[in-house]
């Protein structure tokens, strides 16, 4: 079950980068606010190409750029050395026959990598910056990297430093959104009571029932808060309570469910399911 709390999805791909911040409640997402821009990893390929050129050019007196099916082998070779240097500390761009009949041949260093696409991860930087500033008063738990752009280091890191007391989840970028789908699904699968009860409403979301007060278990003279308004049904959870055989569910100060269990000298946990509104209680012994 996910951890309940607010979590950061930050997508950057080849063309685009969106950064989005989502409720999550009891295994239930609710999107509350995102943006989206056009920067991705293609910025870094041009980037990389530049130099390449500028190079290429100042060794052999031409302008291979404005030769494109020079510079397309130029941008493919970037985008290779861009992924072997997510990985690795440095990477060949060798191009045979370039322009001319000339061969690029060179070394990139990932230091001198990240130098070059440094006005690139400031436009990812201001961008995942301005959600932060905007949302400040919200406890960012958890920041999700996706897409094949998070995969290179100087941006995890960027993203980390702007989120020094949020847990980073950094594996595997570029399937992260395949599995964690997976993960969802087989997650709904245990529910089987919302197969055929969920339609679409007329803009498109998706109406779920929820919780339309506190609801309380009361022992004695001892008042536990199990489920707090709001919370998305159907929904399990297990409270531990003192000594007692008689239990008592309260909503808004009001008896919903009371329950009578065989006497006990022993402290008991209750495991509280609410499908819609009914209410199942179960107690066992620790």
């Amino acid at each position: 079950m996910p951890v309940d709390g607010h979590t950061v999805v930050v997508r950057i791909g080849g063309s685009s980068m969106d950064v989005t911040v989502i409720k999550v409640l009891t295994g239930m997402y609710s999107v509350v606010d995102h943006t989206e821009e056009k920067i991705g990893g293609s910025l870094f390929d041009r980037s990389i190409g530049k130099f390449l050129c500028e190079d290429f050019n100042r060794k052999n007196r031409c302008k291979v750029e404005e030769n494109p099916r020079s510079y397309s082998k130029v941008l493919k070779a970037s985008k290779s050395a861009k992924h072997n240097l997510s990985t690795l500390n440095t990477a060949e761009c060798n191009i045979e026959s370039l322009f001319d009949g000339m061969d690029l041949i060179s070394n990139l260093s990932r230091p001198r990598f990240e130098t070059l696409i440094q006005n690139d991860l400031n436009k990812i930087k201001e961008t995942v910056q301005n959600m932060v500033t905007k949302h400040s008063a919200i406890s960012i738990n958890r920041v999700v990297l996706t897409g094949g752009t998070c995969k290179v280091p100087k941006v995890q890191s960027i993203i980390s430093q702007l989120f020094p007391e949020s847990a980073i989840v950094n594996q595997a970028p570029d399937e992260i959104n395949s599995l964690g789908a997976a993960s969802h699904a087989g997650m709904l699968s245990k529910f089987p009571s919302l197969h055929g009860k969920t339609e679409l409403e007329t803009n498109g979301t998706v109406g779920i029932p929820l919780t339309p007060s506190n609801i309380n278990v009361r022992v004695g003279d001892t008042i536990t808060q199990a489920v707090a308004k709001n919370t998305p049904l159907p929904y399990k959870t297990d409270i531990e309570l003192p000594e007692g055989n008689v239990i008592v569910i309260e909503a808004d100060g009001k008896c919903i469910a009371k329950a009578e269990v065989a006497g006990s000298d022993d402290k008991s946990k209750v495991l509280l399911h609410l499908k819609f509104w009914r209410i199942v209680v179960s107690r066992l012994s620790l």
